[in-house]
């Protein structure tokens, strides 16, 4: 071998640890690079996530500006109306119990459904317009320490009617400190989750099914209530809309979709929460955080903002 060929050799020989030093530096930086850009990637996804969310958000946000538009022109047109057309329908109601022989029995008893169904429409118009209002005015409320067990049952006495031919009504709420809010308020909320889980389960299925109110203390300075029911479900298409206004699927007559964004507004309106959690076929929950009030046996508890 020729000392060219040698030396040709030799060099080749002395160039691949080099060579391979190389290529692992470059793929080490290929999967560096490959990290890099999956890590921008999801930050990427996370961030067009939020700017969705917030999108969400800002379009709630015009409807209920357009709903405050509405309800504010035409909220006082209805109910002046509404006032003239319910007494009307109680005086008629009365003067026909009062010339109940004027007519036949048949007569009597049609023209007596006939304004007693005419009665229930008035009074859902009624109910809609007060839905509206609350839901617009729902910021506006005073709060002070109160009993939110007593808030709790009081809501469980009213709704009876619609849950005790449907499921077992359980209640876990000893040892709930006092809380910062509104009594009235927040026993509409609890009324209107008591009547929602309700109606989630068909009647006459009482020991099948059951509907459970649970409120207990969360770290030093909120509480958790949770309604729970063993009805149908919420499916999943529909979870993102449940607090819009309007929206509902219950059938024609059953409901206005107001209640949800109605409670929604009245607890964020106290500083809390409402949240959902469904499985169609199993139930569903909804969970409120509420804080403490300011003042339990002299000490300060974290309410601030309220």
């Amino acid at each position: 071998m020729s000392v060219s060929a040698k030396v040709a050799e030799a060099g080749a020989a002395a160039s691949k640890p080099e060579v391979r030093r190389e290529s692992t530096l470059l793929e080490e930086a290929v999967r560096r690079r490959t990290a890099e850009l999956e890590t921008s990637n999801a930050q990427l996804k996370e961030r067009l996530h939020r700017l969705r969310d917030i999108q969400e958000q800002v379009r709630f946000s015009e409807r209920l500006a357009a709903i405050g538009q509405i309800a504010g022109s035409i909220g006082h047109e209805i109910n002046n109306p509404l006032a003239f057309l319910t007494s009307n329908l109680a005086f008629a109601q009365e003067e026909l119990d009062r010339t109940e022989g004027a007519l036949s029995a048949k007569e009597y008893r049609e023209v007596r459904e006939a304004l007693a169904e005419a009665s229930t429409g008035a009074e859902r118009i009624r109910l809609i317009v007060h839905d509206l209002k609350m839901l617009l005015h729902s910021g506006n409320i005073e709060r002070s320490t109160m009993d939110l067990t007593a808030a709790i049952r009081a809501a469980v006495k009213m709704a009876a009617p619609e849950t005790r031919h449907r499921a077992r009504l359980v209640e876990e709420l000893d040892g709930i400190p006092p809380v910062h809010g509104n009594s009235a308020r927040l026993t509409q909320v609890f009324l209107n989750l008591l009547i929602n889980a309700a109606h989630a389960i068909p009647p006459g299925q009482v020991e099948r099914n059951e509907i459970r109110i649970n409120a207990q203390l969360s770290a030093p300075d909120h509480v958790i209530v949770k309604v729970t029911d063993t009805g149908s479900g919420i499916p999943p298409q529909h979870m993102k809309r449940i607090f819009d206004p309007f929206f509902t699927t219950k059938p024609v007559g059953m409901g206005s979709g107001l209640g949800l964004s109605v409670c929604n507004s009245i607890i964020t309106a106290h500083g809390g929460e409402l949240s959902v959690e469904s499985e169609v076929g199993r139930g569903t929950t909804f969970q409120i955080i509420l804080p403490l009030s300011r003042h339990i046996d002299g000490g300060q508890h974290g309410t601030q903002g309220m």
